[in-house]
């Protein structure tokens, strides 16, 4: 089948919705719990120069915000709030739904950053910047980057053991480790590693007994790696053919990283994995069509397909399987294509094939 005929049979089964109310602000970085049952977003005022924190439960009205603790209240209500405060709030990882809980960066009144649980209470505080958090699929371990060394290394929480100091997995003077991503049964981590000579991925294959293995060594950015749910492949971006254009690639450790599609947009927490991992949903860097939504398989990634969201100037999206077996799908995007006015980006969700 040709690119044009698949072009003519989008992929959709009906158009996107807002979920998110209208601000003068870009909301960004979708990401679903792991179940569907819950839906958190941020919302970046550049004017402000802050970043606020929500979480939308489907079927519900109005998103909840979350902030960092300020003082006052109970420990199980702390860290929400329905409006005060320039606190920033990002970079939220959900534990496993049976948990029903949730981790994120925030700043506190000092202006550093630390991790705090959906609790209100904060996880390992330390001086010097903590985010990047990232909580494994089983719920035993989180993984964040810090800077309490001095620099951006990578650190563990053992959940069973969380009044005990993380453990510190890397320790390089002249880079910073970022972006790291526990794989899907926990045992390793993919990593950004970033120097004077560029970034580049690497992965601890077994975090038990650390050891660094790196996965490329190209010429300007790989960043934002994301494992695939059966833990097998790990897709990210690189502008190692032009510095000026985001391609998306997909590697095995070990392996040869493959093309997968070029002039993509980044999306803030990674390339988004289909649940089966056999693809992957990306947006397409194409000004002209207002940045559209595909899917491409990985055995044919020359014929990707057209996501129909009905939505214009896409960025961040996130994908899920819900409890109803159905496959959701969450962007950031600003307004749908009938919209007579777009200005500030907004989240819409829509169910896929």
């Amino acid at each position: 089948m040709t690119l044009t005929l698949l072009l003519a049979a989008p992929l959709a089964l009906a158009a996107a919705k807002a979920i998110s109310p209208k601000v003068d602000g870009n909301c960004q970085a979708p990401i679903w719990s792991t179940d569907g049952g819950k839906l958190a977003y941020e919302v970046n005022f550049h004017d402000k120069k802050s970043v606020e924190l929500y979480v939308y439960t489907p079927g519900t009205d109005k998103p909840v915000r979350v902030k960092p603790p300020g003082g006052g209240g109970s420990a199980t209500t702390a860290g929400f709030s329905g409006a005060g405060g320039e606190s920033v709030a990002h970079e939220l990882t959900w534990a496993p739904a049976k948990l029903g809980l949730f981790v994120y960066a925030g700043s506190n009144p000092a202006r550093d950053y630390d991790l705090y649980t959906s609790q209100g209470s904060p996880l390992s505080p330390a001086p010097g910047a903590d985010g990047n958090p990232h909580w494994s699929a089983d719920g035993a371990r989180i993984v964040f980057s810090s800077a309490r060394s001095g620099q951006g290394d990578l650190y563990l929480i053992d959940i069973a053991q969380t009044d005990k100091p993380p453990r510190q997995l890397t320790s390089f003077p002249q880079s910073s480790e970022l972006y790291p991503r526990l794989s899907p049964d926990g045992r390793s981590v993919v990593y950004v590693g970033r120097s004077a000579h560029g970034e580049n991925l690497f992965v601890v294959p077994d975090v038990s007994a650390p050891s660094i293995q790196r996965l490329t060594d190209w010429p300007h950015v790989q960043t934002r790696p994301t494992w695939s749910p059966d833990g097998k492949k790990i897709a990210f971006y690189s502008t190692r053919e032009d510095p000026k254009r985001v391609d998306l690639y997909v590697t095995q450790v070990g392996g040869t990283p493959t093309l997968v599609s070029r002039g993509v947009v980044m999306s803030a927490r990674g390339p988004a994995w289909l649940p089966d991992s056999t693809g992957l949903v990306y947006v397409q860097d194409d000004d002209e069509r207002y940045d559209p939504v595909y899917q491409v398989a990985l055995a044919t990634p020359a014929a990707p397909t057209l996501v129909a969201t009905g939505t214009v100037g896409n960025t961040d999206l996130d994908l899920v399987k819900g409890t109803d077996g159905a496959t959701w799908l969450a962007v950031a995007a600003q307004g749908l294509e009938t919209d007579k006015v777009r200005d500030f980006r907004r989240i819409y969700v829509m169910k896929v094939k």
